[in-house]
């Protein structure tokens, strides 16, 4: 039985470089945060807490979202892409969460260089995106959920830069719930591309991937806007901090043109969200034209 989940980068507003984040399950920076999509999916963990309003940039801190979505017991599909230049060196690693304790965590899945292998060159906007599969295996035993409840997070660590650009997504999710993705995101056909299907370990903290062989050079170049309250890490670039990017303006709204036809309970919020960022980012499953 397979759940899938996007790795989708905006091909949207152009402040940042599209990079990458998980769409199915539906996770709470659009089910309950209402970010854009380069805010969704655009800016790392440090950069990203400017938008969030007190929130930070960590998914886990993120508003929950009650509508919990289902994963199966045992080995299941989840489905990535990358587009853009989002061709950087590092791992992808999916944690199960204790929704009450992020220390709490359970690794279920991991594919080395995840983005380099799916996109190994600079890539254009509006490049057609790279599809592939990555498996995880979620056991019956030890889980840190609370009554079937865990938070399933996507962390993608980029590691050719120093200190490491970090990105993440999180979903609220029921184990053992039974059937697959929840028909939200747009569908994909299976890749070819390599994926892994590592074995269930004891619950662990994320690690960083071991820098690849020779210098990489950084595929993204930072971009200029104003200073936020506090320090921001360097985000594309090794050197000296540059200043973050502006926080990505949301789409005009259409003037309604649109509407969410996904199963979340929230359709006025989420045809909100489908207004401010259609048509540049518009998921066939996700959203409609009037």
């Amino acid at each position: 039985m397979k759940i899938t989940a996007i790795v989708a980068a905006a091909t949207a507003v152009a402040t940042v470089n599209a990079h990458g984040g998980m769409i199915e399950p539906m996770c709470r920076a659009i089910s309950t945060m209402k970010l854009n999509i380069d805010s969704t999916f655009g800016h790392p963990i440090n950069m990203r807490g400017q938008y969030t309003n007190g929130k930070g940039g960590e998914c886990f801190g993120f508003t929950p979202d009650t509508n919990l979505q289902p994963i199966p017991y045992g080995e299941s599909k989840i489905k990535m892409r990358a587009n853009d230049g989002a061709n950087h060196v590092g791992p992808c690693t999916v944690y199960l969460i204790d929704p009450s304790n992020k220390e709490n965590k359970l690794k279920v899945g991991e594919m080395n260089d995840c983005m380099r292998s799916l996109h190994p060159g600079p890539g254009n906007k509006g490049d057609k995106p790279i599809p592939a599969e990555m498996t995880i295996n979620v056991p019956k035993d030890n889980l840190p959920c609370k009554d079937g409840h865990c938070v399933l997070q996507f962390y993608w660590e980029a590691t050719h830069l120093t200190p490491h650009e970090l990105f993440d997504n999180c979903a609220d999710v029921k184990i053992g719930g039974g059937g697959g993705g929840n028909g939200t995101a747009p569908s994909m056909s299976p890749s070819s591309s390599p994926s892994s299907a590592p074995s269930p370990v004891g619950p662990v903290a994320p690690t960083d991937a071991p820098s690849p062989p020779g210098p990489v050079a950084p595929t993204d170049a930072p971009t200029k806007g104003p200073s936020p309250p506090g320090p921001v890490a360097p985000t594309d670039a090794p050197g000296p901090a540059p200043g973050p990017a502006p926080g990505p303006a949301p789409g005009p709204d259409s003037k309604g043109e649109y509407e969410y036809i996904g199963n979340h309970p929230d359709k006025a919020g989420m045809n909100t969200w489908c207004n401010q960022n259609c048509p540049a980012f518009c998921p066939g499953d996700f959203c409609k034209k009037k």
